[in-house]
């Protein structure tokens, strides 16, 4: 059986990226076992695809922190992994921190060409390049990819992401929606008022609950913060930090997922969720959600959508 190891260590929006690339892979080349290496931050993201054969997990941020013990846990975590054997390694981050871990592993490395890649001195560690273009979204950039290193034909139209997972838990409310707030930049947070009137027109016409993450104390104020500037009281903030398990079941049980530019949302899309995602500081062609009838991007760089835009989206996605 042939062996095939994906690299793409970080972040969240883009290891989910990354499966429906895996997807086709398995559907076209059902005798292929993939393995994946990724930063340990995001290994129980990985674990939510059934087509992933092993996961080989990384602390790269742990390292970084203390890079003197990194030096030693460096050295025994490559003594782990350097009699790892693969058919193909498949670099599908592009950057030259990616690279360099294609050759802990022994066998053929493929990835982007200079015209397709993020940094282009990567193509300097890869055996076989491939050119896409770069007008395309990541998903399809990656499917693109890997039709090419195995030769089949993708439908640019359609994706499946090959996530099939069923509710763990009970809802913790009915009928309700999910604000996705938080995010890595100031610049491409939703302001709290936009947000606050939103979650009002949504519990006043459609008789809404609106549920709050947050994934660290400083937005968990913030979402305090739009609940108390909402004028209803069925806004809830949830009470503790999710781990990805748990956010995956909280959006399969949504019945609708609103948030910014964050890996969340492209959970939700990979999750074949109703979701709207909100752009104001990125390019929603590049890092948008894989659009349909019922997943739409609404804003772009320096064009912040009024609540008004997305309440007509919501509504027509609802229809």
């Amino acid at each position: 059986m042939k062996k095939i190891l994906i690299i793409r260590l970080s972040s969240l929006g883009d290891v989910i990226h990354t499966f429906p690339m895996v997807y086709d892979i398995k559907i076209k080349k059902p005798e292929y076992t993939i393995d994946w290496l990724v930063d340990e931050n995001f290994e129980d993201i990985v674990k939510l695809n059934p087509h992933v054969n092993k996961i080989i997990s990384i602390p790269l941020r742990r390292w970084k922190n203390n890079k003197i013990g990194a030096i030693y846990e460096f050295i025994s975590w490559r003594n782990q992994v350097k009699y790892e054997s693969y058919d193909y390694i498949i670099d599908a981050q592009g950057l030259i921190k990616s690279a360099i871990f294609t050759k802990l592993f022994k066998g053929t490395i493929h990835g982007l060409g200079k015209y397709s890649i993020k940094e282009k001195l990567a193509t300097r560690f890869y055996n076989y390049k491939y050119e896409t273009g770069k007008e395309f979204l990541a998903t399809t950039k990656n499917r693109l990819l890997a039709s090419q290193i195995f030769d089949y034909k993708i439908n640019k139209a359609t994706l499946n992401f090959g996530l099939h997972l069923k509710s763990k838990t009970n809802k913790i409310k009915d009928n309700y929606v999910i604000f996705f707030h938080g995010t890595s930049k100031d610049s491409k947070k939703y302001s709290k008022n936009n947000w606050a009137t939103l979650a009002d027109y949504l519990i006043k016409e459609y008789n809404l609950n609106i549920i709050l993450p947050y994934g660290s104390v400083y937005e968990k104020i913030e979402a305090n913060n739009i609940k108390n500037i909402a004028s209803s009281d069925r806004i809830f903030v949830c009470d503790k930090i999710l781990d990805y398990t748990e956010l995956a079941d909280l959006i399969i049980n949504a019945n609708f997922i609103f948030g910014v530019d964050t890996g969340l949302v492209h959970l939700a899309n990979a999750l074949n969720k109703k979701v709207i995602a909100i752009f104001m500081d990125s390019d929603p062609l590049k890092t948008g959600v894989f659009e349909s009838d019922i997943a739409k991007n609404i804003g772009d760089i320096g064009k912040a959508p009024l609540v008004t835009d997305i309440i007509d989206l919501y509504e027509k996605i609802n229809k």
